[in-house]
């Protein structure tokens, strides 16, 4: 337990604390703790997150803090009137000089946002004092107005420099990387989870949320090609005539997703390699990561993940319509972070087709992805035999600048965590092909394939660089 001692707040702590009194801003002084805020302190300052978090994460604020996870009381649904409360561990990688505050948006999208910007521990400790190395659980409750929408409601928070914009109205928040597919937001918010207020239905989206009503997964029988494969993004190949699409996409809490941003996904197998081929409408082709191994899934992407039947370790697939790709093998549930993840080489080959232009305004039409991967670089000696099976899900992000849940789409919903395999799709390796209609859209209606003027983006490099 800490002695006890003086600790001098910041001009900012104290204004905020005595501005809910009524008292005048004061001048910078020393606060002498009492005991209890010394031992409220000392309880907030851990030596390990506890092991019953609600959900386990590792998303970075810069190279300052990382949160490691949360817990969230209720966890899936509230009334209006009452209340949230809402626990962050945080652990310190660099100090953080400043005067910089923790914010918590409660959100109804496009209907109400309630702020609870705080200082850390109830604004006993600051977050310029906290110390390397030091880990932090950060309360808040939060007052649900009484007149609160009947809403699937976000929980977003972020890291902003109060000092800033207190002086010049300078809006500067630390950024954030490794999160969770989906849940980094725009200016720096990170979507935490949805919450049920007010009976709206099943909560949608966030970095670990309830799962969804559907708790069995589709699956899906790969068909195998007789005939060679070629990677062009023209999908012309016979064996993409004979497979069946793996059918609708909704969003990841089953929701209905927008047919015009539909995808139509096939697979198929040989001895060689696994072979993916989707169609993906799309008015506006935009991904401004060019680079392989980048954070992807923050535009316009398709994903496969991909998981060995009675195996841990599990494989996740990415394509834009920019030409990058992603490719990361992890071990574990989100074990090693993503960035350790990815240099992981799956050495597969893929070409994308645009048609329209990447990254330009105007009207596009859509993409078509066509990739190869080799059976080795998924842990075969050689390639597994019909019957074989994978934990397997497939995911559409469309990028239009919130990435809300209403912008994602999964072949299996499994609530805000991409990477939840438990209950997603299955994959079954065919000993045929499954005749079907050439290019079937998730609606069942006839999707043609897309014309040949079109722009064609370089497949990616067989060895990352």
């Amino acid at each position: 337990m800490r002695t006890l001692r003086t600790l001098v707040l910041s001009i900012a702590t104290l204004a905020v604390a005595f501005s809910v009194t009524g008292c005048k801003r004061p001048s910078a002084q020393a606060i002498v703790l009492t005991k209890d805020q010394e031992q409220q302190i000392a309880a907030s300052v851990l030596t390990a997150p506890p092991a019953d978090l609600d959900t386990k994460l590792e998303v970075k604020f810069e190279d300052k803090l990382t949160l490691l996870g949360y817990k969230l009381e209720p966890k899936d649904k509230a009334a209006a009137g009452g209340n949230l409360t809402l626990s962050l561990f945080w652990r310190v990688d660099q100090p953080l000089p400043g005067d910089w505050k923790i914010f918590v948006h409660m959100e109804a999208p496009g209907l109400k946002r309630q702020p609870f910007d705080h200082y850390g521990v109830g604004g006993l400790y600051p977050l310029s004092q906290w110390k390397k190395g030091e880990i932090i659980k950060d309360t808040v409750t939060m007052e649900i107005p009484g007149d609160w929408p009947k809403s699937n409601t976000q929980l977003l928070i972020g890291v902003f420099d109060w000092g800033a914009w207190n002086k010049a109205q300078q809006n500067r928040r630390l950024k954030i990387s490794n999160a969770p597919a989906g849940a980094a937001q725009a200016e720096d918010r990170l979507l935490l989870a949805t919450i049920d207020i007010g009976g709206a239905g099943a909560p949608a989206g966030g970095a670990g949320n309830a799962q969804p009503p559907q708790q069995k997964g589709p699956e899906y029988t790969v068909g195998q090609a007789t005939d060679k494969v070629t990677i062009d993004g023209k999908l012309d190949e016979a064996v993409w005539s004979a497979v069946r699409s793996v059918g609708a996409f909704k969003q990841p809490n089953g929701g209905a997703f927008s047919e015009a941003l539909a995808a139509d996904v096939k697979l198929a197998w040989d001895n060689e390699n696994l072979y993916l081929a989707a169609n993906v409408k799309d008015d506006d082709a935009r991904n401004t990561h060019v680079k392989n191994d980048d954070t992807t899934w923050e535009g316009d992407v398709v994903e496969l993940f991909l998981q060995v039947e009675g195996k841990e370790d599990y494989y996740e697939l990415q394509w834009t319509p920019a030409g990058s790709t992603f490719d990361a093998h992890f071990t574990g549930h989100r074990a090693p972070a993503w960035e350790e993840a990815a240099k992981f080489q799956s050495n597969f080959t893929s070409k994308v087709v645009v048609d329209g232009d990447v990254n330009v305004d105007g009207a596009d039409k859509g993409w078509v992805v066509e990739a190869a991967i080799p059976w080795k670089s998924l842990g075969f000696e050689k390639a597994p035999e019909a019957g074989a099976k994978f934990a397997a899900n497939l995911y559409r992000i469309d990028d239009k600048g919130t990435h809300d849940f209403q912008h994602m789409a999964a072949w299996a919903p499994v609530g805000g965590d991409f990477h939840q395999l438990k209950g997603a799709g299955k994959l079954v390796l065919g000993n045929g092909t499954a005749p079907t209609r050439l290019g079937v859209a998730p609606n069942g209606r006839a999707m043609p394939m897309l014309p040949g003027a079109v722009q064609a983006i370089p497949a990616a490099p067989a060895v990352k660089p």
